[in-house]
């Protein structure tokens, strides 16, 4: 069985409560009795002086019971008149030499005799009574050496016990949040020094259980705490040297089977390219003169089926076939043996602006709307306009052939200032491109036309004229909205 054990700042904290609530207790008990007596004693003075004023404004002979009472127009009973006017005030009694009660004033009901309630062996006497609810203030009248009469007087304790309750209130409540503020200072203080320490050590102890090595702690605080920390960052740093070691290792060799699968890749393209090679030849030379032929005798035999309509429409057929084989040939003589460049300055904005006009001349852009605009400040290129216009038209063709239902054609020519690249994008409004085809656009013989539209070859061919500029040629597309072809060339393309 499982034993259940406090966590230490449950502990720690409740023992520092204990000793919290024991010292409460032992200074509530002494600050609540010394602030009684502190009221009392305040009170008492203060009885003392009205009963004071009292028996010195007394005339010097006083009225005995029952030839008379004290006048009331005296100023000992003026002044015990305004006397009971204060709260606190209970009964004011004047005595004569016999102990009969030649004067009294107070609230109703109480006892005329009551302020003399002490003893009354002493010149003057104070004292406590109904349970602290009373003070008594008793005080005899000396005339020439001789009493003459004794005089009481009777204040209620009432406000002083509830500002003795207030400050026991007051201080139960300084006590709460004494008690709050030291048990959460403890528990920060307490945090600070112990727990939070041992909980990053914990913390860090789960990192390298799972793996993560190399964690360091910085603890403060207590000596044992600190070396118990060394301790362990020694062994954090030797665990993550040797995990290092590890990675290094396996970094080592996934970089030997990158350069391996690189050197495959490339063997690949390059046994691609000696078989495009091979095929070009050996099409031009097996298909190249027959097919010359072909075409030529076909030219001869159309002049001669002008009036045979459906003799002349197959015809038509038969040249037009022979045409599209004649573009195959050329285009894998161009993929396989692409000629040398010969560089001159060129500007890419004429240049796009001559070849949408050679388009648009041959019915290309029907039903298309076609925009041309520059961003920047394009500068000239040194590079081979042919090569390049052979680019754009097979950009513009491939543009032009995504929107078959017509739609909007947006060329862009910019260069941002202090560029050494100047772009052409070429924007259409078509179907877009698949994702899962994007990255085999550049691919020889990789078509998304329908069979018999496209060879696959040109922008195969588009790619490697601008690689052989220094550039190359990005795409960007949505399914839907149409796709973003952009050429990247290089400013200083020669020299």
């Amino acid at each position: 069985m499982r034993t259940v054990r406090p966590s230490l700042t449950f502990s720690i904290l409740a023992s520092l409560a204990c000793l919290l609530i024991l010292t409460w207790l032992l200074f509530s008990l002494l600050a609540f009795k010394t602030a009684e007596n502190d009221l009392y004693a305040q009170k008492g003075e203060h009885a003392r002086m009205l009963l004071s004023t009292f028996v010195n404004q007394l005339p010097d002979q006083l009225p005995g019971f029952p030839e008379g009472m004290l006048p009331l127009n005296t100023s000992a009973a003026v002044y015990a008149s305004k006397l009971s006017e204060e709260r606190s005030f209970e009964r004011l009694t004047l005595l004569d030499k016999a102990g009969k009660v030649i004067y009294s004033v107070g609230r109703e009901g109480s006892d005329l005799y009551r302020p003399f309630s002490l003893p009354g062996r002493q010149l003057e006497e104070s004292g406590i009574i109904a349970d602290g609810a009373l003070l008594v203030r008793s005080a005899q009248v000396i005339r020439n050496g001789e009493q003459v009469g004794r005089a009481g007087l009777i204040l209620s304790l009432s406000d002083e016990q509830r500002r003795i309750r207030r400050t026991r209130q007051l201080l139960m409540t300084y006590f709460a949040l004494d008690f709050i503020l030291l048990l959460g200072l403890g528990a920060f203080v307490l945090s600070k020094i112990v727990v939070a320490p041992v909980n990053r050590l914990l913390s860090a102890t789960e990192k390298i259980t799972v793996g993560i090595y190399g964690t360091q702690l910085k603890v403060t605080g207590a000596l044992e705490m600190a070396r118990l920390a060394d301790a362990f960052n020694a062994m954090s740093s030797t665990l993550d040297q040797k995990q290092h070691e590890v990675a290094s290792h396996v970094a080592a060799l996934e970089k030997v089977n990158q350069d391996l699968e690189l050197a495959r890749e490339e063997a690949v393209r390059s046994e691609k390219m000696a078989s495009v090679g091979l095929l070009a030849a050996g099409t031009a030379h097996e298909i190249g003169t027959p097919l010359a032929s072909v075409m030529g005798y076909a030219e001869i035999l159309s002049q001669e089926l002008e009036h045979n309509p459906a003799q002349a429409d197959y015809l038509a057929r038969i040249m037009e076939s022979c045409g599209r084989i004649d573009r195959i040939v050329k285009g894998l003589l161009e993929y396989a043996r692409p000629k040398p460049p010969v560089y001159t300055e060129v500007h890419l904005l004429e240049l796009v602006q001559q070849t949408l006009e050679l388009l648009q001349h041959q019915g290309l852009f029907k039903g298309i709307q076609g925009t041309l605009r520059t961003e920047g400040s394009p500068s000239s290129l040194m590079l081979d306009p042919h090569q390049l216009q052979q680019v754009l038209i097979n950009l513009l063709i491939n543009a032009s052939d995504a929107m078959p239902q017509g739609g909007s054609l947006k060329l862009v020519v910019k260069q941002e200032p202090g560029s050494t690249v100047q772009l052409l994008e070429v924007w259409d409004t078509g179907a877009g491109i698949a994702p899962e085809n994007l990255g085999k656009l550049f691919d020889p013989f990789f078509t998304t036309k329908a069979p018999g539209k496209g060879t696959g070859l040109g922008l195969a061919i588009s790619a490697r004229i601008v690689e052989g500029f220094g550039g190359k040629i990005s795409v960007r597309s949505s399914i839907g909205k149409g796709s973003c072809f952009t050429v990247h060339l290089p400013v200083n393309t020669k020299g």
